[in-house]
């Protein structure tokens, strides 16, 4: 059994729902998840619903410990940034406890930088110093790209061996129409949403002109804040419809900033204002609200291109909601951003100029378009989160089994497309067939 350690939902949290994505592919008698109080972490007003049986909010952010009764024999830290801030301490405490009390202990780094100025290797600074702690104490380490993998090992060559590449699961949404998703996008917005009654009737306004063959809908959705740089977004509607003289570009961002206790939300305000401002109700579109799970799909899928121009991000779990629904995803060739829609075959551009210059030729040309949905449609089927699932619980099986982890890993990224990396695969229970390898 895994024992995540980890925030999840009600908690509003990226890597916990992405802990639920994962475990939601398990069985129930391989996993729980062990996260944070909720008093402490997270005000009321910015909780989901409900709660699941096998989660213990039990960990205190000022005086952190391990619940006295661990179930599973394998400890798994999603969180090792962030919600420490920039101290280590607390994070070292726990995988230390953890050893203390004879578990295996993996970690997976979902934020490590590999083209950051700060160190030789492209990490952050304070990566590097996490991890010169917490490497000799780890058991498994995995991160989501080549280039943070890289990084690591360039940097702790005598840790090779635990570190693998384990890439951000896909969602697999069912094919909806383009004209059905806008419209569903449409009817939360004007229905449901809680944007102001002004910005509804804007919208039922213009709505028709939405439908338009001429109209090129781009944008985004998620938490306000700098390195997601969402006012990006409105240049880049700008500048496609400069190079689109004959079609109407309009740009929609939906969002708002994240009531967490440990966040500055001061610090998104200035964004949040700026947004507001560039809103004009016809091509520049912002409402303040957070799209729900249940109308993301649609949501991304009502987009003609959904852009990711992040200014510090490593990876996006939006990008995984948006490349399982069939949406064309663009965006900057930057970090695990970038990584992934190279490896998925989607535009990866350096300037804000040159991807406006591609999405003009993708709407000239719709066949680039249907090329893309294909390359990226093999990519989610390769990385869906019942596959990542699948391979986190093979791992478990490793670990326990006493086996050879982490196999050489290609330094090249067409090696990486083609498949030849990770760990010979341990035996399913009951599996007679030999193991193949687990394609991280």
């Amino acid at each position: 059994m895994i024992s995540f350690v980890s925030t999840f939902p009600p908690i509003l949290c990226g890597i916990g729902t992405y802990t639920r994505y994962l475990t939601s592919h398990m069985p129930p008698d391989r996993w729980n998840v062990i996260s944070f109080r909720l008093d402490e972490l997270s005000r009321c007003e910015d909780r989901l619903q409900g709660k699941d049986p096998q989660v213990d909010f039990f960990i205190s952010l000022e005086h952190p410990s391990l619940p006295p009764l661990l179930r599973g024999d394998l400890l798994w830290f999603q969180h090792s940034f962030g919600m420490w801030g920039r101290v280590n301490t607390h994070f070292i405490k726990l995988i230390g406890e953890a050893k203390e009390r004879g578990k295996k202990v993996a970690a997976s780094f979902h934020t490590i930088h590999f083209q950051s100025p700060e160190t030789h290797w492209g990490m952050d600074r304070k990566e590097w110093e996490l991890l010169v702690e917490a490497l000799p104490l780890l058991d498994l380490v995995t991160v989501f790209t080549l280039g943070a993998y890289r990084a690591v090992v360039d940097a702790f060559p005598q840790y090779r061996e635990k570190v693998i590449v384990l890439r951000h699961g896909v969602h697999r949404y069912p094919k909806v129409a383009k004209e059905e998703a806008r419209q569903r996008l449409l009817n939360y917005l004007v229905d449901h949403s809680h944007i102001p009654k002004r910005q509804k009737a804007e919208l039922k306004g213009i709505s028709a002109s939405l439908f338009s063959k001429e109209t090129v809908l781009l944008g985004n959705y998620g938490f306000i804040t700098r390195d997601k740089d969402p006012l990006r977004l409105y240049e880049v509607g700008r500048l496609v419809q400069e190079r689109l003289p004959g079609h109407r570009v309009v740009t929609i961002f939906a969002g708002k900033i994240q009531e967490r206790k440990d966040r500055n939300r001061e610090a998104s305000l200035p964004v949040l204002e700026s947004l507001r401002a560039v809103h004009d109700g016809k091509q520049n579109l912002f409402f303040e609200d957070y799209i729900p799970e249940s109308i993301l799909p649609f949501a991304f899928r009502a987009l003609d291109f959904a852009v990711f121009w992040c200014h510090n991000a490593t990876q996006s779990g939006r990008m995984a909601h948006a490349q399982g629904t069939g949406v064309t995803v663009v965006g900057r060739k930057w970090e695990g951003v970038g990584e992934t829609l190279e490896l998925a075959g989607l535009p990866a551009l350096e300037t804000a100029d040159e991807l406006a210059q591609v999405i003009a030729e993708i709407v000239r040309e719709p066949a680039l378009a249907e090329q893309m949905e294909k390359s990226n449609a093999r990519y989610a089927d390769r990385y869906s989160f019942a596959r990542q699932a699948e391979k986190h619980l093979l791992y478990e099986e490793a670990l326990e089994a006493g086996m050879r982890i982490a196999a050489p890993v290609p330094r090249r990224m067409d090696d990486f497309r083609a498949g030849e990396i990770g760990p010979g695969r341990s035996r399913r229970p009951g599996e007679s067939r030999p193991g193949g390898r687990i394609h991280t």
